[in-house]
């Protein structure tokens, strides 16, 4: 099972990335990070849906924040299907 995720998102000028934004940081400034995942069949089944769901966003989130926390992401939003 192949999923696609995708963030949008803000940061504020505490996110430990702040210095790196392309272009440079200001407020307001949207940001979008996505990739693909990759379940097992053998593994997963379709009831383990919402756990899958659950993992791609809270990974998403992850690596928006800077792979630390997600106390300085905002205005998130998060697009998540599975591929065919």
């Amino acid at each position: 099972m192949k999923y696609y995720g995708k963030i949008t998102y803000e940061i504020d000028e505490n996110h430990s990335d702040v210095n790196y934004v392309d272009g440079g940081w200001h407020k307001g400034k949207v940001l979008e990070f996505e990739d693909t995942y990759e379940f097992d069949e053998r593994l997963y089944s379709p009831k383990d849906y919402d756990m899958i769901i659950n993992y791609i966003e809270r990974d998403l989130k992850l690596v928006a924040g800077g792979g630390y926390n997600t106390d300085h992401i905002h205005n998130v939003k998060v697009e998540i299907r599975r591929m065919a």
